[in-house]
């Protein structure tokens, strides 16, 4: 079926005599164009997601609630350290931080009323409130401060009770010490609605709670829309409702992303949160294992997806366990905020224009595909830049051809790998019509489990440049239905 445009949509609006009016989804009327809040947030465009707590600790990225809170054990300098996040935020030209002050373990790193599983257990030596430092540090650099806040809460005892009611109002009494204490928040984001039914969590109750003390906060719930980017189309239904823009990580918007989605036989716009890691694997939280982050032009080519359709990009730099980010990651989007000439606040380019890449337009064929099913598993996802999605081989033994635009030069073949599906391959060129070998992995080591994802790399390092415009990656060996997520080529 026939996408109907953001454009026809509001023809149409317009042909109707102007039945439909801009206002916030609190009103009885919908809305086709961005309201005033949503529209500062298209034009921040660009900010850090700041994943730490109980988990940076554990070495963890999902934790069950059990941990005793005095497993937490931030440095003593943590406040000077938190200050420098957002200082490195300022530097890498962006306007916005969202922190995880509570994930789905439940602890808090504020002081709450309600619970003792946050930062100022007595088991706990430097009782900072991580909340405060950095919206603290936010208001004095001039970055707007946002908070996630996961809905499902692993810890609370009162989540399990039979009257669903009962935890609800547990979570607004949070949100009030949020929403009241720590000047204002620019935007709020729900994770964890997928482990109750979507009418458990009285989202029109809570959204009308949370507006009533930051009326210009924009809310939204994870999977907004219950689809995938790639899969999203104009007038489909808004599953968490209300909801004033999408999420749905870690997945990048399409180049043509539809804008208006309905509920209840109403439209509203709803603009598109991307939320990036910098870690390759896609890790959200820090570990000491984990130390390979995007490269410059990798991040560039994130930031162009994201923003060039009136959408957002969170990038997510987590502190470890001395509250230090990775100096590596600094370094990159401080080189990506020059050459975007965005640094230290100075305003966006005009255009937006996404840079080619080698990758850029290659396509790929692939002599297996899982299921025969090239729709979600064929072969040109391993080559769309695109973490999120993968080519999956039906046969444990099986090859991929990549052909470029054009010949390029390059040194390494950096794969992303479904976790420990891959063990052994080779990697072939094309020269005058014959492949010739360039690449061959002894027995790949088995990776460790860092991401819930399930992601593994590969780097395939050459001695020295080669110029190819196909390639052929043959996989000799695998544990069960190999997969490649992606192929960068540096």
């Amino acid at each position: 079926m026939k996408r109907l445009t953001h454009s026809g949509i509001l023809m149409l609006g317009l042909c109707l005599g102007g039945m439909m009016q801009s206002c916030s989804t609190t009103d009885s009327n919908s809305t086709i164009q961005p309201t005033p809040g949503q529209q500062a947030m298209i034009d921040r465009k660009y900010g850090m997601f700041l994943h730490f707590g109980m988990n940076t600790y554990l070495n963890a990225e999902w934790s069950d609630g059990t941990a005793a809170a005095g497993v937490y054990a931030p440095p003593a300098d943590i406040a000077e350290q938190a200050a420098g996040w957002v200082r490195n935020a300022k530097k890498a030209g962006m306007r916005s931080i969202v922190l995880t002050t509570k994930h789905h373990d439940g602890f808090c790193l504020w002081d709450s009323k309600y619970t003792d599983h946050d930062i100022a257990n007595p088991a706990i030596e430097h009782k900072v409130d991580i909340v405060k430092a950095v919206s603290d540090a936010c208001q004095k650099e001039g970055i707007a401060f946002s908070v996630y806040y996961s809905l499902w809460d692993r810890h609370e005892p009162c989540y399990q009770d039979e009257d669903k009611k009962v935890y609800i109002q547990y979570m607004k009494n949070q949100l009030q010490e949020l929403m009241t204490g720590y000047g204002p928040v620019h935007e709020l984001w729900f994770d964890g609605a997928w482990d109750r039914k979507t009418e458990d969590w009285h989202l029109q109750e809570v959204y009308d709670f949370v507006k009533s003390m930051q009326p210009d906060c924009q809310i939204s719930t994870n999977w907004t829309i219950g689809k995938r980017p790639v899969d999203m189309q104009e007038g489909d239904s808004i599953i968490y409702f209300p909801s004033d823009f999408r999420l749905w990580d870690p997945f990048l918007p399409v180049a043509d992303d539809p804008k208006i989605y309905t509920h209840s036989g109403k439209q509203y716009y709803l603009p598109f949160e991307s939320t990036q890691t910098i870690s390759v694997i896609g890790n959200w939280f820090s570990h000491p294992e984990d130390t390979t982050v995007r490269d410059v032009e990798e991040l560039a080519d994130i930031f162009y997806t994201a923003t060039i359709n009136d959408n957002c990009l969170l990038l997510n730099i987590p502190p470890d366990t001395q509250g230090k980010q990775n100096p590596k990651a600094i370094e990159n989007i401080l080189t990506l905020a020059r050459q975007l000439g965005i640094e230290n606040g100075k305003p966006f380019p005009k255009e937006l224009k996404k840079p080619q890449s080698l990758i850029t337009d290659a396509t790929a064929e692939a002599t297996s595909i899982y299921k025969n099913d090239t729709l979600h598993y064929g072969p040109s996802y391993a080559v769309d830049n695109d973490v999120s999605t993968s080519w999956m081989s039906a046969d444990s033994l099986a090859s991929m051809t990549v052909n470029l635009r054009k010949e390029s030069k390059f040194q390494e073949i950096f794969l992303i790998i479904g976790e420990n599906s891959i063990t052994q391959l080779s990697i072939d060129k094309e020269d005058n019509g014959k492949w010739v070998p360039v690449y061959q992995s002894g027995v790949i080591p088995k990776q460790r489990g860092e991401s819930f994802m399930g992601y593994g790399t590969i780097s395939c390092k050459l001695d020295e440049p080669i110029s190819a415009q196909r390639l052929q990656i043959r996989i000799l060996q695998s544990n069960g239905k190999p997969s490649i997520y992606s192929v960068r080529l540096k």
